[in-house]
């Protein structure tokens, strides 16, 4: 038995005897046990079914016992099963050799039960040590593994983290000189008697500096969210339509500070569910400040709401769609990985610190729901997002299922 089950054995003997002895003092051990008259049939036995050790006689016809080891050695299913082989006297130099090739132990002819009980339990239990040393070896090694892909992960994230604070320290301290200057400025024009609109030109520009940092400073806290992984939603019924309408609403000095046009859905009624209305609504704020970033003056931005059944339940459709550069297959693939700068530039000089998308992906999954991008290069692109929308009487309080 390995490890008090019952092991399955073939036996390997040309002789009727010896067969009949050796199933009779296994079976009695409680072992189930298989026959072959020759080595052409047991490879056949083998082969098709799993064996836990084989007794096998030396001199056969045919295919005899060296032949059957050979073949047994080079397949790598095979190789690992214990083989006892069976000898006369005469057989030691053959035996040596089958021990060579692969062989663990042997038993001489005629066969000595107490002796044929002792080899086969020792066998089985240095198979059992075997076994269990393979599967803690292949343990170590996908632990092994994923410890070291995890350490790659976190490289290449620190290694983005840095370079993005590097980025942004920079960017920071060219237009906090510039607020130096400007200020500097204002005041000496103050001071000599200078007119208004000089003034209020000079602060306008301080002004759009500020704007630019803000940015930079909304950039690094997307960042902190980012690195927290995982937030703690709140749901709470929400009106989709009138968060989306918020949304448009917070955007549309933005969008015509561009000579963008924005439009929000037609009309959302009934599109009603619990969600975090925060963090929904920022994931949406997100896609809807992408595409006024990447849009071309002159153009327009459309919001769209909608209903679709999803089983027993609904689902909320949202699509951000914009007339921009589009997306190339490669930007496709990483679009929704944090750091990332694709191939287009914001069109108005914007700064990006290649989190929004990312983020969007984190808030829409929160809600068990779904993002992507339908997109060709210079046909602008459409971001899509589908949130089951769960009705009052069965809110929870943890991420929905996907």
């Amino acid at each position: 038995m390995i490890h008090g089950n019952p092991a399955r054995l073939l036996v390997v003997d040309d002789a009727d005897s010896n067969r009949e002895v050796m199933t009779r003092i296994l079976e009695r051990e409680g072992h189930e046990v298989a026959t072959a008259v020759d080595g052409a049939e047991g490879l056949a036995k083998l082969r098709s079914g799993t064996y836990d050790l084989v007794l096998l006689d030396v001199m056969m016809p045919g295919i005899d016992g060296i032949q059957v080891i050979q073949v047994m050695h080079e397949d790598e299913r095979l190789k690992r099963i214990p083989v006892i082989m069976l000898s006369a006297l005469h057989e030691q130099e053959t035996i040596l050799k089958c021990i060579q090739l692969g062989a663990q132990d042997y038993l001489p002819k005629p066969i000595n039960q107490q002796l044929l009980k002792a080899r086969i339990a020792a066998s089985l239990e240095k198979k059992r040590l075997q076994d269990l040393e393979q599967q803690y070896t292949q343990q170590v090694e996908s632990i092994s593994a994923q410890l070291k892909a995890a350490n790659e992960q976190l490289l290449r994230a620190n290694q983005l983290k840095s370079r993005f604070l590097a980025t942004a320290a920079h960017d920071l301290k060219n237009p906090l000189g510039g607020i130096v200057l400007l200020s500097d400025g204002i005041r000496m024009e103050a001071e000599a008697g200078g007119s208004y609109a000089r003034i209020a030109t000079q602060a306008g520009r301080v002004h759009d500096v500020v704007q630019k940092m803000v940015h930079i400073i909304n950039g690094l806290l997307d960042a902190t969210v980012q690195e927290m992984g995982e937030v703690s939603p709140c749901f709470e019924v929400t009106d989709l339509g009138e968060l989306i309408h918020r949304v448009i609403q917070e955007n549309e000095l933005y969008a015509a500070s561009k000579d963008i046009r924005l439009h929000g859905p037609a009309s959302a009624a009934g599109c009603r569910g619990a969600v975090d209305g925060t963090r929904l609504a920022q994931a949406i704020d997100n896609l809807v400040n992408n595409a006024i970033k990447y849009s071309p003056s002159g153009r327009e931005v459309r919001v769209e709401l909608g209903l679709q059944a999803a089983g027993a339940g609904r689902r909320a459709r949202i699509e951000v769609r914009d007339q921009g550069p589009g997306f190339t297959p490669a930007d496709l693939e990483r679009a929704f990985e944090p750091f990332q700068r694709l191939s287009a530039l914001p069109t108005g000089g914007e700064y990006s610190t290649g989190l929004g998308l990312s983020i969007v992906k984190q808030m829409v999954e929160l809600h068990g729901g779904q993002v992507w991008i339908e997109s060709e290069p210079g046909q602008g692109a459409a971001f899509v997002v589908e949130i089951p929308l769960v009705e009052e009487g069965s809110m929870d309080r943890g991420p929905r299922p996907h």
